[in-house]
């Protein structure tokens, strides 16, 4: 994911390191959170600490930075230079719109009292829709597992079926509480059974523009009374869009 700011940074962002555990959230199709990872290294000695600000505003003006959020970012022990990362949870609305601008920059504390502030960045956030169609007419869940970036924070989102209203008795948003849930999951195959096929799953996340979207797709089929998951991840290779 790459940074607009506004003139050079005082530090480039690095990859994340591979094979982290991570939490993975989910978020609903039609409102819910994005979550970034942002970074800094240490390209200089004697950094005590690194607070990133941000602030929300609306798109063509100016940050309010008296709305600014700050937060001390956490070092990653062991890496040479040393790196600190904070995960931003950005909302899918700022008052009432779905685009809107993230604006940040971040503060470094030296010893003695010393600082250093970075330029600021700023991003438009944008909503973007996924589609999955189920053309065999077999599937009852498609959950969208993605990441803003190359898998620096997976999350997943739900995508729902045209035809079955979001918030209903069998929509999925009772999935996360009743998953295991028999009942739960016959009715909502029973639901899917009166629609048409070949059938579309549909979801919306928020991003920043410009960013490079990694994902692919978990797929639920009810067999009997029991689930069975599968992934559709492109043969192994995962899809990728730019917002």
């Amino acid at each position: 994911m790459a940074d607009t700011p506004t003139s050079q940074p005082v530090s480039e962002p690095v990859s994340p390191p591979e094979g982290s555990a991570v939490e993975v959230p989910v978020t609903r199709p039609f409102e819910g959170f994005t979550y970034l990872k942002k970074e800094w290294v240490d390209h200089e000695d004697g950094v005590e600490k690194v607070t990133f600000n941000m602030a929300l505003g609306p798109v063509n003006l100016a940050a309010d930075w008296a709305r600014t959020q700050s937060f001390v970012m956490m070092p990653e022990w062991g890496t040479v230079p040393l790196r600190r990362t904070w995960i931003v949870r950005l909302p899918t609305h700022f008052e009432g719109h779905d685009q809107y601008l993230f604006h940040y920059f971040f503060q470094a504390s030296f010893g003695g009292g010393n600082e250093r502030i970075s330029p600021t960045f700023s991003q438009m956030v944008v909503p973007r829709q996924f589609e999955f169609i189920d053309h065999a007419g077999d599937i009852i869940h498609v959950r969208l597992h993605w990441s803003v970036g190359p898998w620096t924070y997976p999350q997943d989102t739900e995508l729902e079926v045209d035809g079955i209203e979001w918030g209903s008795e069998f929509s999925v948003n009772h999935a996360l509480y009743r998953a295991n849930d028999p009942l739960y999951q016959k009715g909502r195959s029973l639901v899917m059974k009166r629609l048409p096929v070949p059938r579309r799953f549909r979801g919306l996340i928020w991003a920043p523009k410009g960013s490079e979207i990694h994902y692919c797709f978990q797929l639920v089929r009810l067999d009997g009374q029991t689930t069975e998951t599968h992934w559709d991840n492109n043969f192994g290779r995962d899809y990728t869009l730019t917002i």
